[in-house]
């Protein structure tokens, strides 16, 4: 090894779960080394101030890293490309800051159905809540308290956005069907914090925000991290968790800029590389004492992988709704269908979230449905009746987490430093059809009753009745009771290496019908309060315990 360095914790990813992990721990004194393969991105580089940055967020600043083709990124093979994105501040560069909880009924579908490989979590909404409080208090959250659909939480640093036109319409098509409707929490500021400006619902949010509004980790956790003496050391490419005597001891890196290798020994080793990432790397770091890879002696690494069952629904309106003003993250959502009923023909529910518009390109370009503007002389026709009279549904759904939906190594395909590529084997369950197919009635019928309805697309290429998937990646190392049917305990240590631990996406059970950020940062806080609450006695375990007690403060 070309250098070798030591650390309390080695933090391998730089996204949301490594941000809130290691600011966390960094709070009390735990010296910290972060690993992140990307780099810091600095908002003028985005193409939010672009001309043409409807035309760049689909080209350079794409979600499928296999178009965007970086230095940072890794390939991957199969039908259903993951989307994600490789830098400081990890796949949240890339989301509008759509903030939703998951709800208790979410911790315990395994009771609830039990279908394809479903489990209960490990812990209940109650054990998460006090970490979420924390989590929101670190970001800044914009919202309205009062749910009557979820469970009480505080006030958030800011109101919730304003509605528009768009969920002014919306909510009362809701109130006229008497269906349950509320205010979208969201990870923006509606007033400063931490030099952060307020949101100023300039709109085009997934290309960038300029003014820092959005809580991305790079602007929330990271500056306090660093603050707090964190070594963050970008364009450091994590080549394998290194272990000896049944521990993990560290990893090797690759520095991107030279080519060298070099080494950190840790005495804890916490993986936050994403609902891919992460079984990504625990399969590379297979060994003599590891032949499957690291963390899979019982084979589940990588399975069970969820991206949520999504369908977008464009309506348009015979006036102005206005969608292009505002922050592109869903204004408003019914959860009226959130709550199994077998008698849909379906188990699990979904979110119905009223999202705004983007710009003219957008719209030219067929919104989110492909309903395409005609070339010729009905262009301007066409453009006049369907632009600013827009208005977006997404139909959010619960995939089950189906043990075929899975991450493997494919080394016919390699990164730019000759590690293998991903193999994702993704198919929406028939139950998870069934859902989409409900859910799109609804939809429908909520913008008929909202009225002035002219024209309507579905999503997918000329409106194919199941488009992609989602791009949310969870569950592939997920938390569960057993190590028979999980690959870590509840505080997200690893079964198999006691001082192992996952926190991100991967280690979420199942995927509720709502965005993931806010659980999984919440489930990163809880994980780091139990590795500073029980540092001693995690160094000196040899088995991972079955029987925890949770972490003190």
């Amino acid at each position: 090894m070309n250098r070798i360095d030591e650390a309390d914790v080695l933090v391998i990813g730089a996204g949301a779960g490594g941000g809130a992990v290691a600011k966390r721990l960094s709070d009390d004194g735990i010296k910290v080394i972060c690993l992140e393969q990307g780099d810091w991105l600095h908002p003028m580089d985005r193409p939010h101030m672009s001309r043409e940055w409807e035309l760049e967020k689909r080209r350079a600043w794409s979600h499928d890293p296999n178009v965007r083709q970086g230095g940072e990124d890794y390939p991957s093979s199969g039908a259903n490309p993951p989307l994600m994105y490789n830098a400081v501040g990890g796949s949240a560069q890339i989301y509008a800051g759509a903030w939703p909880r998951f709800k208790p009924v979410d911790f315990r579908r395994g009771t609830e159905h039990g279908l394809e490989g479903t489990i209960d979590w490990p812990i209940s909404y109650e054990d998460l809540e006090p970490y979420y409080a924390i989590n929101d208090a670190e970001i800044g959250v914009a919202r309205q308290v009062g749910d009557p659909g979820n469970p009480l939480r505080a006030e958030g640093w800011g109101p919730a956005m304003a509605p528009g036109k768009v969920g002014l319409r919306m909510s009362k098509a809701f109130e006229k069907l008497g269906w349950h409707w509320w205010p979208a929490d969201h990870a923006l500021l509606t007033r400063p914090k931490d030099g952060r400006l307020a949101c100023n619902a300039c709109g085009p949010c997934l290309a960038g925000c300029p003014r820092h509004s959005i809580a991305t980790p790079d602007v929330t956790y990271w500056p306090k991290a660093l603050r707090n003496g964190v070594d963050l050391r970008t364009r450091a490419r994590v080549q394998e968790i290194t272990t000896a005597g049944g521990k993990a001891t560290g990893a090797i890196y690759i520095d991107r800029d030279t080519g060298a290798r070099h080494q950190v020994k840790a005495k804890i080793v916490v993986v936050c590389a994403n609902g891919v990432g992460t079984p990504r790397l625990l399969l590379m770091s297979a060994s003599a004492q590891h032949p499957d890879g690291l963390a899979n002696s019982n084979g589940l690494v990588g399975k069970h992988l969820m991206y949520h069952a999504w369908a977008f629904e464009d309506f348009w309106f015979d006036g102005p709704t206005e969608g292009f003003k505002g922050p592109e993250a869903a204004v408003l959502y019914s959860q009226e269908f959130y709550h199994s009923d077998p008698s849909r023909g379906f188990v699990n529910g979904f979110s119905i979230q009223v999202g705004r518009s983007s710009g003219a390109a957008h719209a030219a370009l067929g919104a989110n449905s492909g309903h395409t503007a005609p070339w010729g002389p009905r262009h301007r026709e066409f453009f006049n009746q369907h632009f600013g009279n827009h208005l977006l549904v997404y139909i959010q759904g619960e995939d089950l987490p189906v043990a075929t939906n899975r991450v493997t190594l494919d080394t016919s395909i390699t990164d730019s430093d000759g590690l293998p590529g991903v193999h994702v084997n993704y198919q929406l369950h028939e139950n998870d059809q069934r859902l989409l197919t409900f859910g799109r009635e609804r939809a429908r019928e909520a913008a008929a009753a909202s009225g002035g309805l002219i024209d309507a697309s579905s999503s997918g290429n000329g409106g194919v009745d199941f488009p992609q998937p989602g791009w949310h990646l969870m569950g592939t190392c997920r938390m569960g009771s057993t190590p028979e049917n999980s690959t870590t305990n509840k505080f997200n240590q690893t079964w198999d290496v006691p001082n192992l631990f996952i926190a991100d996406g991967s280690s979420l059970p199942t995927s509720a019908a709502v965005n993931p950020t806010s659980t999984l940062q919440a489930v990163a806080v809880r994980c780091a309060e139990y590795i500073k609450a029980n540092h001693a006695e995690i160094l000196s375990q040899h088995t991972t315990p079955v029987d925890q007690t949770e972490p003190v403060g």
